[in-house]
């Protein structure tokens, strides 16, 4: 019935910011970039959206990041914790965890340490300029 994955959308308030995070900080390459159709309203359900849509390659599987400049929305989710029932999160592969923590500490807001879970895999979670949860995982030694 389910073929494969392709992508993960992710609703943003402001491009440039997330371009600095995942572009910039986190060094994934854009893909491709192109302002949203009007088809989009249809498929969101929501009459005469604008924005931008930006998909990043995160090693063959996509982000989709999408601003919408209209219309208005606060509907901004800034007391969400990881435990919400809702509250999604995308997680990224990375050779060494602790190094990219250390790198990123400074610039990046991190929920916690990197920490060893039951498989051997080490993850640390931070939040993107939105708060949204991204997961940073070091697969296990083979």
């Amino acid at each position: 019935m389910i073929d494969g994955a392709t992508h993960y959308g992710l609703n943003v308030s402001d491009m440039d910011d997330a371009l600095a995070f995942y572009r910039d900080l986190l060094g994934l390459d854009v893909d491709r970039q192109f302002p949203i159709s009007d088809v989009q309203s249809d498929i969101v359900g929501v009459d005469d959206v604008e924005g931008d849509i930006t998909f990043l390659d995160a090693g063959g599987f996509f982000i989709e990041l999408i601003a919408y400049d209209a219309p208005p929305n606060d509907n901004i989710h800034d007391t969400a914790s990881g435990h919400d029932v809702g509250v999604a999160h995308l997680c990224l592969e990375v050779e060494d965890v602790w190094k990219l923590y250390e790198e990123l500490n400074e610039e990046a807001e991190f929920v916690e340490e990197p920490k060893r879970v039951g498989n051997g895999a080490q993850i640390t979670y931070m939040r993107d300029p939105d708060g949204n949860y991204v997961e940073l995982m070091e697969s296990p030694d083979e």
